[in-house]
């Protein structure tokens, strides 16, 4: 799948900022680089990978307590273009609450400092993307990967923890950034203007960072996921599921209902 799309708004978003590294000098240019996509990218090559290892381990602890069977299922490709950039936004929504909560914690909120909250909003969201950030990373490697999990008492199939993204990226980060954006700006306009510099400060490391690690990085994860000895353990304590959307005990069900439609049609009187 191609990841031209992400590049180019990636580096479209990024152009402000490099402008503004050219003008000060090669060592601005530098760390903005480093600082806005090389850090985060760092941080996820070494712990996403430990991280995965870590969940596959846990999985096979507690598998008799669980009631779910956990697999690999044949991978079929990477998601789509829409696919990941709904992943990016949901890493922009999360950066943005935690910082909109962390910062008036750590400095005083108003619109007479504002380059100095400004600054720290950017290095804290920058530090929330590195680590933090890495959750949402793990969950959509570990999707990506094939691991699926199958309840046995509802008789479905689903990614592990697949709600988890979606719940640390939920709206109510919106209006904690808002809240904090009005108290910055003393009124709705200068709010607006604060929210959409900083989106775009920080929107070239929400889709380069991550497009890079799922360009460059993530396939060898991957592959050592799957050939890890927990996943080998993982596939002996749990029987493969042959087809991800009609798990096996489900099957028995379907052909007794098959059965008992051509059982009433030899029965039934012909017209």
């Amino acid at each position: 799948m191609t990841y031209r799309t992400e590049y180019t708004l990636g580096f479209l978003a990024l152009l402000p900022l490099l402008a503004t590294g050219v003008a000060k000098g090669t060592g601005w240019l530098v760390t903005i680089i480093v600082v806005y996509v090389g850090v985060p990218l760092l941080i996820w090559s070494l712990l996403v990978d430990r991280l995965a290892s870590l969940v596959l381990r846990i999985i096979c602890r507690v598998r008799e307590s669980s009631g779910h069977q956990y697999y690999f299922e044949r991978q079929v490709g990477r998601p789509g273009v829409s696919r990941r950039l709904l992943r990016d936004i949901r890493v922009l929504v999360f950066v943005f609450f935690l910082s909109a909560l962390i910062v008036p914690q750590v400095t005083q909120v108003n619109p007479q400092n504002l380059v100095i909250v400004s600054n720290a909003f950017i290095y804290v969201a920058i530090f929330l993307l590195a680590i933090p950030s890495s959750i949402h990373v793990l969950l959509w490697v570990l999707e990506d990967s094939g691991l699926r999990c199958h309840n046995t008492s509802r008789l479905t199939v689903t990614v592990p923890a697949a709600w988890t993204s979606r719940w640390l990226s939920s709206l109510g980060g919106i209006g904690a950034f808002v809240s904090f954006a009005v108290a910055m700006g003393g009124n709705l306009d200068r709010a607006i203007s604060l929210g959409f510099t900083l989106m775009i400060s920080l929107l070239p490391s929400c889709i380069l960072a991550p497009t890079l690690f799922y360009r460059r990085l993530e396939p060898g994860i991957i592959a050592k996921i799957r050939s890890s000895k927990a996943a080998m353990t993982m596939a002996r304590l749990f029987p493969q599921v042959s087809n991800p959307s009609l798990p096996p005990l489900s099957a028995p069900t379907l052909r007794s209902v098959r059965v008992n439609e051509e059982t009433k049609q030899t029965t039934e009187p012909h017209s």
